[in-house]
């Protein structure tokens, strides 16, 4: 699928509306109740996993903040500061069988 067949969020939800035979507003209220959920699953109080059944898995990993360090600069053998990186939350998809196949 070329990247000019992509769908907008209104075309997405056009089509699902068509697809599940609901009315627009009934299908952005479905995608909205969806996001609310993966949020709570993947969020701090989640347990961090979130299978949407059919389509894909997600996963939250936290990772912990860096320090600054020394290092050496491979072309010029000088010693410089690596800059350290903040406290950062990652989610990963990964799809499902079902989706695969």
């Amino acid at each position: 699928m070329a990247a000019s067949n992509k769908l907008t969020k209104s075309q997405f939800i056009a089509a699902l509306a068509e697809s599940a035979g609901l009315d627009k507003k009934s299908a952005a209220n479905v995608l909205e109740a969806l996001l609310d959920l993966v949020k709570k699953q993947l969020g701090d109080g989640g347990p961090g996993e979130v299978t949407i059944p059919g389509i894909a898995k997600f996963k939250a990993k936290s990772t912990p903040a860096t320090q600054d360090r020394e290092g050496i600069n491979p072309f010029t053998k000088e010693k410089t500061i690596i800059k350290g990186k903040p406290a950062s939350r990652k989610i990963r998809a990964s799809a499902v069988k079902p989706l695969k196949e």
